[in-house]
């Protein structure tokens, strides 16, 4: 990461963090932010806010990493998960900033997500992103999930059975 004097960590996102976040998202370039949801994103404060509802439940998180600057700590990425009882799948969603992509972040911070849908007993786990999203697409294949094919058709879905 940057540097010695300035750590980079993961921690569980609060409502405390929906301004940090919504501010994130909007420094995220267009092509990291279409990537992130898929299309274009508006209201970036209700997105935040969604991601870290205090009422959402133990199965629903975001995580989100750290990076001090000048005395202030920055949001430089975030994982969101969700699981749906009716699959028995929990989805997840992430982006890193664009300056910290390819350095080992995304990979970090889906580890850290992975072990906490693990720690909830959630097995099975998924995502997708848009086929043009070949960053996302070789950071699934790092982490050892499986592609399929999406139900929407600009996407692809990949698939991992988490182990203990």
């Amino acid at each position: 990461m940057p540097g010695a004097s300035a750590p980079v960590w993961i921690r569980t996102g609060t409502e405390r963090d929906v301004e940090r976040l919504s501010d994130y998202f909007g420094r995220l370039s267009w092509s990291a932010r279409y990537n992130r949801f898929m299309g274009a994103a508006e209201n970036l404060a209700r997105i935040a806010r969604d991601c870290l509802m205090p009422t959402r439940k133990a199965d629903c998180f975001t995580l989100v990493a750290e990076w001090r600057v000048q005395g202030r700590d920055i949001i430089i990425g975030e994982a969101s998960y969700g699981f749906d009882r009716m699959s028995g799948c929990g989805e997840f969603a992430m982006s890193v900033a664009d300056r910290f992509q390819r350095r080992g972040l995304g990979l970090t911070l889906l580890a850290a997500l992975q072990w906490r849908a693990l720690s909830l007993g959630h097995l099975d786990l998924f995502g997708e992103t848009l086929k043009t999203n070949d960053e996302m697409k070789n950071l699934a294949r790092k982490a050892g999930f499986e592609f399929t094919r999406s139900l929407d058709w600009r996407a692809v879905r990949f698939d991992k059975r988490l182990q203990g």
